[in-house]
């Protein structure tokens, strides 16, 4: 899998990104719906997103290193060849 293929899917998944305030560290969180567990934070909106782009990359490529099949698809962006 072309490192390229994950970002423009990273991109994609940062698009349908949820962002809430926290107080304590003041900041921002964002998650993206359908992919437990992965969040960032960051000091407001466009660094949670900056900081969540990088975490779904190294996300991703994680997954598909160990042979994990469940990543899915994203506004048609799809990280396996069948689907």
């Amino acid at each position: 899998m072309e490192r390229e293929h994950v970002v423009i899917w990273a991109e994609a998944a940062t698009k349908r990104a949820s962002l809430r305030e926290i107080e304590d560290p003041a900041g921002v969180v964002a998650t993206v719906a359908g992919l437990d567990g992965v969040w960032a934070q960051g000091a407001d909106a466009p660094a949670a997103r900056a900081e969540l782009l990088e975490v779904l990359i190294d996300w991703a490529a994680l997954k598909i290193e160990h042979g994990d099949d469940d990543i899915p698809s994203i506004d048609g962006v799809s990280l396996y060849a069948t689907r």
